[in-house]
């Protein structure tokens, strides 16, 4: 009978634990996600809309996202075009476009390359304010720019199953049209070669419009 050192039934046990922990989180995070979609539509139409100051917004969540640690070194950078602050309010639920701004970001983390940047800008385009998430990632793949917003899609091999929801896009997709604004996806591309060939992707691109206030 073969005896089992007891160093290796402790590491036994420690991974089993582990594996245990990553699954119990995997359906907390899943179960959260999925109760927030939920409730989110009689949320919103039960607070009343107030001014947010997205300059204001902007600045806080995109601060706190280079404050927290992270060990991909991505930093995030934030610039604000066509207006000054006053440019930059729109009516609606600070705490839910907050949540959609702070969701695009850590997509964008999570696809750019360690010690990269992620890019948020801001502009006024007449009537509308618009909100830019730039990443130097690889890109969507054309048969995916629809599908990511649906519910418990994820195009991410590289993180494993059940390290994502699926829901993040399409909860924010859910935010953004309750507010009467819109969010779409594409990638930014490089300049047109004289060959005709198709100019390489240089990253992802997603767009949030808001009606300003």
């Amino acid at each position: 009978v073969e005896t089992i050192p007891l160093a290796r039934t402790q590491e036994s046990k420690e991974r089993l634990f582990a594996v245990i922990q990553h699954d119990v989180s995997r359906l907390d995070r899943l179960i959260s996600d999925i109760s927030d979609a939920s409730r989110l539509d009689a949320e919103l139409q039960r607070q009343e809309s107030a001014p947010v100051d997205l300059h204001t917004l902007l600045t806080t969540v995109v601060t706190v996202a280079n404050e927290v640690r992270q060990d991909d070194g991505v930093k995030v950078s934030l610039s604000f075009e066509r207006g000054g602050p006053q440019a930059f309010v729109v009516p609606g639920h600070d705490s839910r476009i907050g949540q959609v701004i702070d969701n695009l970001i850590a997509n964008a983390r999570s696809f750019s390359a360690p010690g990269g940047t992620v890019r948020v800008t801001a502009r006024r385009i007449r009537d509308k304010v618009e909100i830019i998430v730039d990443d130097d990632g690889p890109g969507i793949r054309p048969d995916a720019m629809q599908k990511i917003f649906d519910r418990f899609y994820t195009d991410r091999p590289h993180q494993g199953f059940g390290n994502n929801s699926g829901l993040g896009l399409s909860i924010s997709r859910q935010i953004i049209e309750a507010h009467g604004g819109q969010i779409w996806a594409e990638n930014r591309r490089g300049v047109p070669t004289h060959d005709g060939a198709e100019p390489l992707v240089l990253g992802a691109r997603f767009v949030v419009q808001l009606p300003a206030a």
